[in-house]
């Protein structure tokens, strides 16, 4: 028999590998309730994806602007260390034509020297 994970809020910004906070239309229930009615309840949840698999986890009210922030700097710094990986690719590269023009003159030279020898 298999259980539900525990779904728990990441506290820090490497916990968030992806996902976001977002909000959604939603009924709480109570038959009173003005949502019962028609109008919907703002509700927050974070959703993820892990293993493949979409994961929705609620957010407290309380818990939205801490979270917000966690978010956005989770974001930033995906962002960055996209950019830090496309720029050390590219400086990389440049690496490997410079090594690639070196190799080709030390051949051409090779060559030079050995038809000035015979």
């Amino acid at each position: 028999m298999q259980t539900k994970s525990v779904k728990v809020l990441p506290k820090t910004t490497t916990e968030i590998q992806n996902g976001g906070l977002y909000s959604q239309r939603v009924r709480c229930g109570k038959t009173n309730c003005k949502c019962a009615r028609g109008e919907l309840h703002t509700a927050f949840y974070f959703f993820t994806r892990r293993n493949g698999k979409l994961i929705k986890i609620y957010v407290r009210k309380a818990e939205v602007k801490t979270f917000t922030q966690i978010a956005n700097q989770a974001t930033l710094n995906r962002l960055q260390r996209r950019l830090a990986e496309k720029e050390s690719n590219k400086l990389f590269r440049h690496l490997r034509e410079t090594v690639h023009e070196a190799e080709t003159l030390t051949k051409l030279y090779k060559e030079k020297y050995e038809n000035e020898r015979i």
